[in-house]
């Protein structure tokens, strides 16, 4: 990333800062569009907030999150605050304004959760919510359903009276965001309206007589390392639920989640939720919008940092040598390995050169994505071997760094020729010139293999200990 005197500082206030993953997206979203700023995290203490929030306003700082404990606090320091978040009592964005001499305030946890229900294809419309929590990520969560129309929702907490502080106040916001309906409501009806939050003490839970429920976990219970803690286990409750969102993210797999989907329900983590809130504030700070497929990019560089795992892949095109350096590379690492080809024809019932002649290669890429989605949630401690046209599909290029590290295995072409011209094996070249086919392919294939890859290794010098060697010293 180049720095220099036109580079933007954005970043993060909070205590502690140490673990955000702030970074990963901001930064990563500033590389891709090369867009000119920096993002920092910085480590600030509660009787040095507001000072902290001028001082950043003098440094010229374009823009900032804010994560624990300030997100209440630093409502005092702002010149402006968004409705939403002033209904929250929460910001978690500053977006500068020069013309007013200091920040606005945002709450993007809101919208991001929004952003990642929509794009999940929850819809909330008339329909029964239960929050777990009464925290400010439940209130949080109370608004989101309000613009999303829920009919009813129950905000369930240990004490009962957080509940009910929270449900009293979203009740009056939910009465002046469905005024222009109050007119056409009967009396009994505006009730309705005007108390759709039902605070509860989590104990009564049972009292809750409605199907199909939609939960939100908005507590920290569950989280690593303590995951098998969870705020309720009675399964009476999790038959109710047709899906549950868990606002935490890692594990992957809360015990929240596996006991909604014990019971026949679908169970979502918050990452996504991350990723959103950090796009929108990214998009709120440099006034534009980010493309989907850079989003995607960034989602997949989370999953690589929340959940690492420690298999290696190798990517290249045919002739490259990622079976032979793959097999020795696994046997001196004492791990297993995987040829994904053969393990394709195995679970196919037949060699590749027939699913290309009977299915076409879209159906082998979409066999290829299959087979990367079940590796990808099943396997560890493995060095994969990839089939050289793996990387060609966006999707698979993702899973593939989801799965490891992603070692691009180079060569030239006509190395690659001389590897691979006496193979009747390979459907792609058969015909005539096949080394005319060889340069075509790897014209086409060769930015996607780079770009796919975490690290790019020569073989052209044909030494297999050379290039062990230099995977190994990567790792």
């Amino acid at each position: 990333m180049k720095i220099d005197g036109k580079t933007r500082l954005i970043g993060l206030i909070g205590n502690p800062v140490e673990h955000t993953l702030s970074p990963v997206i901001h930064n990563g979203i500033s590389e891709r569009m090369q867009c000119a700023s920096v993002y920092v995290p910085f480590k600030v203490e509660e009787v040095g907030l507001a000072q902290a929030v001028q001082g950043a306003y003098e440094l010229n700082i374009l823009g900032m999150n804010v994560t624990v404990p300030h997100k209440n606090q630093v409502i005092e320091s702002l010149v402006d605050i968004d409705e939403a978040a002033k209904k929250i009592g929460a910001v978690n964005t500053l977006v500068r304004m020069d013309s007013l001499k200091g920040y606005k305030g945002y709450n993007t946890d809101m919208l991001g959760l929004r952003r990642q229900i929509l794009e999940d294809g929850i819809s909330l419309k008339d329909k029964t919510v239960v929050i777990l929590g009464a925290g400010g990520a439940a209130k949080a969560v109370v608004y989101m359903c309000l613009l999303e129309q829920a009919n009813k929702i129950y905000l369930l907490n240990r004490t009962k009276e957080k509940a009910d502080a929270i449900a009293e106040s979203m009740n009056e916001t939910a009465t002046e965001m469905f005024s222009d309906v109050m007119g056409k409501l009967e009396e009994d009806e505006k009730t309705i309206c005007c108390k759709r939050i039902i605070p509860m003490a989590l104990a009564d839970y049972h009292k809750i007589l409605e199907e199909d429920l939609i939960v939100f976990q908005a507590t920290s219970i569950g989280l690593s390392p303590n995951v098998e803690n969870v705020v309720l286990e009675d399964a009476a409750f999790y038959q109710k639920v047709q899906i549950g969102v868990d606002l935490i993210y890692n594990p992957a797999n809360t015990k929240f989640m596996q006991l909604v989907t014990e019971h026949g329900g679908k169970a979502y983590n918050a990452l996504k939720m991350l990723l959103y809130q950090g796009v929108i504030a990214y998009e709120l700070w440099h006034d534009i919008k980010v493309p989907q497929d850079i989003i995607e990019d960034i989602y997949t560089d989370l999953k690589r940092c929340v959940y690492p795992k420690d298999n290696i892949v190798l990517i290249g095109f045919m002739g490259s040598g990622k079976t032979t350096v793959g097999v020795e590379l696994a046997k001196r690492m004492n791990m297993n390995f995987i040829d994904t080809d053969a393990y394709i024809e195995e679970k196919a019932g037949k060699s590749i050169t027939d699913i290309f002649a009977q299915d076409g290669e879209e159906a082998f890429r979409m066999l290829e994505t299959e087979v990367l989605i079940t590796l990808r949630d099943t396997v560890s401690n493995t060095v994969f071997s990839t089939g050289g046209g793996m990387p060609l599909r966006a999707e698979n290029a993702g899973l593939l760094k989801e799965i490891g590290k992603v070692f691009y295995l180079t060569a030239a072409n006509q190395v690659i020729y001389n590897r691979v011209k006496d193979n009747t094996k390979r459907p792609l070249l058969q015909g005539e010139n096949p080394y005319g086919k060889i340069c075509e392919l790897m014209k086409q294939r060769k930015p996607l293999y780079e770009a796919a890859a975490d690290v790019l290794v020569d073989t052209n010098s044909n030494n297999l200990e050379e290039v062990i060697q230099a995977i190994q010293n990567e790792l």
